[in-house]
């Protein structure tokens, strides 16, 4: 499956393109964009939370891609962060920051989808705990990482595969930026 690094360009990609009204550049000047930008890296990378039980084992896999690659866990925390933000931040936390969050969450599924899986069961469980059959795409987009064990990802397969996740990970934030800055620039119709 794709690293942190795929999920955290992406996760920034959608937060910049579809975060507020503003045309929130890249290259803003302003802390507060780039803290958005982060806060989305990090929130397109959460379903990973269940590599900590293999790091503790010394297999990464032991607990990866079973409830937390899930819709039903995709929308628990959406919601929950989402009600921690409305009680913090009621002002920003709307309607649209919910839906950010399931995006951003749900990005993580669908960029998983489209990795390569080298360990079985292929797949994962998007529809768990109602059904645990693995669900994969036909294709692949990524290459799959060497990673048993911590130690693996320096494997020299993985340079490959980091480099291909680098790439389009960055062109995809840019496409991103590109269209935000398309949006923001528009007149209006009426």
């Amino acid at each position: 499956m794709a690293s942190p690094i795929f999920h955290g360009l992406a996760g920034a990609g959608l937060t910049l393109l579809l975060a507020g009204g503003d045309p929130l550049p890249p290259f803003a000047s302003t802390g507060r964009r780039w803290l958005a930008l982060g806060a989305g890296g990090v929130v397109a990378c959460l379903p990973d939370v269940d590599y900590l039980p293999g790091l503790w084992r010394g297999y990464l896999n032991t607990t990866h891609q079973q409830m937390t690659h899930s819709l039903v866990w995709i929308v628990l925390v959406a919601a929950g962060l989402w009600l921690l933000g409305r009680a913090w931040r009621p002002a920003l936390f709307g309607r649209r920051m919910l839906g950010l969050l399931l995006v951003l969450l749900g990005s993580h599924l669908l960029i998983d989808g489209v990795t390569a899986d080298r360990l079985a069961p292929y797949g994962f469980s998007l529809w768990a705990p109602f059904s645990f059959r693995p669900v994969l795409a036909s294709f692949s987009w990524f290459p799959a990482w060497q990673k048993t064990a911590l130690a693996d990802l320096w494997h020299w397969h993985n340079v490959w595969a980091l480099t291909r996740e680098v790439v389009f990970g960055l062109l995809l934030l840019g496409a991103c930026a590109w269209v935000k800055r398309g949006w923001t620039h528009r007149q209006p119709a009426l």
